[in-house]
């Protein structure tokens, strides 16, 4: 049973519907969209209070330009609210249910010793040079692939680094989203 006032529950699929989004108070809202925005309570209180949203694309869209649109500080603090990419063994107990698939759906959960270790040491040496956790939206990489990413993204600039770490960001918002909204 839902608690929310209107009586709006997500549909069989568990997605909400954009419509029904729009109905919702702001709090109600928030509890619905928190997933999509795992670390930024912020985001997901700016995305709410510019309902309405025509479509889930135009809500989408309201999202990116909330989070590219904060000051720099606040996109850092972004960034650094998500954990590093690690093997499962060495992975920190408060990552988010999100988080823990996405980087299982990755392979991360069945690493050696020896890529765990060269996992943890790429992400120290990346966080070294930029100030920031590495971000890539996992999905679609396995374990090797992240581990080629990290080594390959090392070679950037930092402004190009912080605005590839940016655009993963929007990357895992709208993938998440897609499993939240319609």
């Amino acid at each position: 049973a839902s608690s929310l006032s209107f009586a709006a529950t997500p549909t069989q699929s568990g997605h909400w519907l954009i419509a029904d989004l729009n109905k919702m108070s702001q709090s109600e809202f928030e509890k619905a969209i928190a997933p999509v925005f795992e670390k930024a309570p912020w985001a997901v209180k700016a995305t709410g209070e510019r309902r309405p949203y025509r479509s889930f694309m135009d809500m989408y869209r309201a999202m990116d330009v909330i989070i590219n649109s904060a000051d720099a500080q606040v996109q850092l603090d972004l960034i650094n609210s998500h954990p590093d990419l690690a093997c499962k063994g060495v992975r920190p107990a408060n990552v988010g249910e999100h988080s823990q698939k996405e980087q299982a759906g990755s392979g991360l959960n069945e690493c050696s010793p020896e890529e765990a270790v060269l996992l943890k040491d790429l992400a120290l040496a990346y966080h070294n040079k930029f100030g920031f956790t590495f971000f890539l939206a996992a999905a679609g990489f396995n374990r090797v692939e992240i581990a080629e990413q990290l080594k390959m993204r090392m070679n950037n600039t930092r402004d190009k680094e912080f605005a590839t770490a940016m655009q993963q960001i929007s990357k895992v918002m709208l993938m998440r989203m897609i499993a939240t909204a319609k």
